[in-house]
């Protein structure tokens, strides 16, 4: 009995079942290897998904913002802006607006004479074609405010016994011009505030009036605001 056979009778493996957990091994391996290209695979897809998803957000967002731009309000601005312009009027000076407001600044000096609510024929044209434009435009959730402002010198005539009728009655005849151009008196609205609303100090430090900035505070200011139900 030679050598092999007396290792395999005392129970040792011999060199060829030594080497089978080798190819066990082997076939560990590949699996986790199989495994892992899977993975991967499966990220790629996913990738691929997200990329597809994240441009379709970004082309609904493009097709959005042209959408912002329609509003009536910024077609509005730039058609009140032209009728300021034929009027010697500076629109950056007079109109400010937002995404839900615009409100139009009207100096008193162009508007009524010292201590009067009339419009002079001028201003009467103005507001007539203002009051026109705002009316043509598809306003229907929007109010108009019109709001008469003063400045902070006392005024005693026969017609107006303080600043509050006289910014109150000069409010109410820009609103009349409204009214006449067809205006719905639901849809409109007038307010006199006197001097309390300043948009720039009636006097300095020392308590002197400022006469540059009195004449700024006497004006007429018709907003037009998205109603809130």
């Amino acid at each position: 009995m030679n050598d092999n056979s007396k290792e395999n009778k005392l129970g040792k493996p011999s060199e060829e079942e030594s080497d089978e957990w080798m190819v066990t091994y082997a076939d560990a391996m590949t699996l986790v290897l199989g495994f892992f290209v899977l993975i991967l695979s499966m990220s790629v897809i996913q990738q691929s998904k997200f990329e597809v998803i994240s441009k379709g957000i970004d082309e609904g967002l493009l097709k959005k913002q042209p959408t912002a731009q329609l509003s009536p309000l910024a077609d509005l601005h730039k058609n009140l802006s032209d009728t300021l312009v034929e009027h010697q009027m500076i629109p950056d000076e007079a109109i400010e607006s937002g995404e839900n407001y615009l409100k139009i600044d009207l100096p008193g000096r162009i508007l009524f004479a010292t201590a009067s609510a009339d419009l002079n024929p001028k201003s009467l044209e103005l507001v007539e074609e203002i009051a026109k434009k705002i009316k043509n435009f598809p306003l229907d959730n929007f109010d108009v405010e019109i709001e008469g402002h003063t400045d902070n010198v006392p005024i005693h005539c026969e017609r107006f016994a303080s600043n509050w009728e006289l910014s109150s009655s000069r409010a109410i005849s820009v609103l009349q011009v409204f009214l006449d151009a067809g205006w719905d008196k639901h849809k409109l609205k007038a307010i006199g505030y006197a001097d309390s609303f300043p948009k720039v100090a009636n006097l300095d430090e020392q308590g002197h009036a400022i006469p540059e900035n009195q004449q700024q505070n006497r004006r007429v200011e018709i907003k037009i605001s998205k109603k809130y139900i």
